[in-house]
């Protein structure tokens, strides 16, 4: 019987061929694995990036770990008690913090980074260079003294346990009558295993007008007791943008600089991407000086730094 000879030989190829089809997937690394999220966590919080034990830091270079702040395990601060803690967005996390910092924070952080200020720049195609349009303002890396050591602690304890995850170093920020920072976002590039996952605005000092930061994605809320802290009324000064074009004014949030208070939002997805709803723009100064800080974090899957 011809026909039943034939079936065996071809069932027993086939499952020949497949089994060395999985060996041959198996040597090759398994590369469609990668797509699957077989975690159901926020990151890829494996052991590091590329799945042996710390190897090669997480993947991060010396370039970027430069710019991280290493917890240090005896750093002692005083208690701070905030005066508020108010929650503007679910998703993405927004949430307005009154007396992030104190009065003599504030002072100290300004008294500390006035003798460094420089003019800021904007980076295009891997170029730094001065551009106005975009960016009119002043910055420096925040000297690190006890204050600021404890600011930065302060900033990664707020945002509870996240694993490898580091605030990056801090940069204060000086606007003058017309400065101002165009739409743009803090997490430029996002991914499953590194991005800038989270942003505070801090403002140092508020002597001025206008300045306020701009979120026109963002859902302005309804209730009145908001509007101590972001514009409610009728918005004056230029939209800013590429050729003083941007969005209405009237779009979304304006939180309004005040000092000591703070905004902290969150700028990826769990997947890893960016969210578009961040995108922000620093209004500008009408009159007088605002002085702000930011305070960035990264994450970055599996780095552990070395035991100092």
């Amino acid at each position: 019987m011809p026909s039943s000879s034939l079936f065996p030989f071809s069932f027993l190829s086939l499952v020949q061929y497949a089994f060395l089809g999985v060996i041959l997937y198996i040597l090759a690394g398994a590369p469609l694995l990668s797509l699957v999220d077989l975690s159901g966590s926020s990151y890829s919080y494996s052991t590091s990036a590329s799945g042996g034990s710390n190897a090669g830091g997480g993947g991060i270079v010396g370039e970027k770990l430069d710019t991280l702040v290493i917890p240090e395990a005896n750093l002692t601060c005083q208690a701070h008690s905030y005066k508020g803690v108010y929650v503007l967005s679910r998703e993405p996390l927004v949430v307005y913090i009154e007396g992030f910092v104190s009065a003599e924070e504030c002072e100290r952080v300004v008294r500390v980074s006035e003798p460094h200020f420089t003019p800021s720049t904007v980076w295009n195609a891997g170029q730094e260079r001065l551009d106005t349009t975009v960016r009119h303002s002043e910055k420096t890396l925040t000297p690190r003294d006890h204050t600021v050591k404890c600011i930065e602690e302060r900033a990664r304890t707020f945002q509870g346990w996240r694993p490898y995850t580091f605030v990056e170093k801090l940069w204060t920020q000086r606007y003058g009558a017309g400065g101002h920072y165009t739409y743009h976002f803090d997490w430029n590039t996002a991914t499953r295993t590194s991005g800038r996952v989270s942003s505070f605005m801090v403002y140092l000092e508020a002597n001025c007008t206008g300045g306020g930061t701009h979120f026109p994605r963002l859902q302005k809320p309804i209730e009145k007791s908001w509007c101590k802290f972001i514009e409610c009324g009728e918005q004056a000064g230029p939209n800013v943008g590429r050729g003083s074009e941007g969005p209405s004014l009237s779009e979304g949030v304006i939180f309004r600089p005040i000092k000591g208070n703070a905004v902290y939002w969150e700028n990826m997805r769990s997947g890893g991407e960016g969210y578009l709803e961040t995108w922000h723009a620093g209004l500008p100064v009408t009159n007088g000086t605002k002085i702000g800080l930011n305070i960035w974090s990264w994450f970055q899957a599996g780095y552990v730094p070395p035991v100092q």
